[in-house]
């Protein structure tokens, strides 16, 4: 999206004082947004080219040392090419493409990690026939009907009602979620985990729920394997 272009620019100072106490600093090409990579599916719908690699971190879920990577109209596969060579220079770090559950963007609105060995996933874009290979042995927990309490700002939103489930996991057994969740936060309860009920009101309009408005850059424990 070209108007997003300059948004990381204000995360800068961060990463540059990050850099100078001795951490590493990549960044991924940036794409020169030419309109040959602006395409249109056989159903009239946005698609993504692949004039050059192409993807946003909201196409990528981190779970230890294995990472997810939803192909899609924001994550093509040269911008999965690009992410596999360089994580590859990180050490044994396992990437896992997700092709066809869903080509909208952000892959956080239908695949979300509560704990390990439990997952939330949307059962408008997931069958427990298409459930990713690596989580087939998981727990899973189908995300209820989503509650929209709220008219939109908008006639036209970045994000469809299911930003609802765009949870913010703190740890392991406490979540804050979208307070108009209710059947979700009952759900999650029932599984042990401590939710804190929090509104994000224009959700919908900005294109992003908790997990997405927030950008962890430091995290307890070590690249650990929650799949081997």
């Amino acid at each position: 999206m070209r108007a997003r272009y300059v948004e990381l620019f204000g995360m800068r100072p961060l990463f540059q004082d990050y850099l100078l106490r001795g951490a590493n600093w990549l960044s991924a090409p940036k794409p020169q947004l030419r309109d040959e990579l602006y395409l249109v599916d056989e159903d009239g719908l946005p698609a993504l080219g692949e004039a050059e690699p192409a993807f946003e971190a909201a196409n990528v879920l981190r779970l230890g040392r294995d990472v997810f990577y939803q192909v899609s109209r924001s994550g093509n596969e040269l911008g999965l090419r690009w992410l596999e060579s360089t994580l590859r220079l990180l050490g044994d770090v396992r990437v896992h493409p997700i092709r066809g559950l869903y080509n909208g963007t952000h892959i956080d609105s239908t695949i979300a990690f509560l704990r390990p060995g439990l997952v939330l996933l949307n059962p408008a874009r997931v069958t427990p026939e298409t459930i990713p290979e690596p989580l087939r042995g998981w727990d899973v927990l189908w995300c209820p009907p989503i509650e929209e309490r709220r008219v939109p700002a908008l006639p036209y939103t970045l994000s469809t009602p299911w930003v609802g489930m765009n949870l913010l996991m703190v740890d392991p057994e406490h979540a804050i979620v979208d307070a108009d969740q209710t059947a979700l936060i009952a759900a999650m309860e029932k599984r042990g985990i401590t939710v804190i009920p929090h509104t994000l009101r224009h959700a919908r309009v900005l294109g992003g729920g908790f997990h997405c408005v927030t950008l962890d850059t430091v995290r307890d424990g070590g690249p650990e394997d929650y799949l081997g």
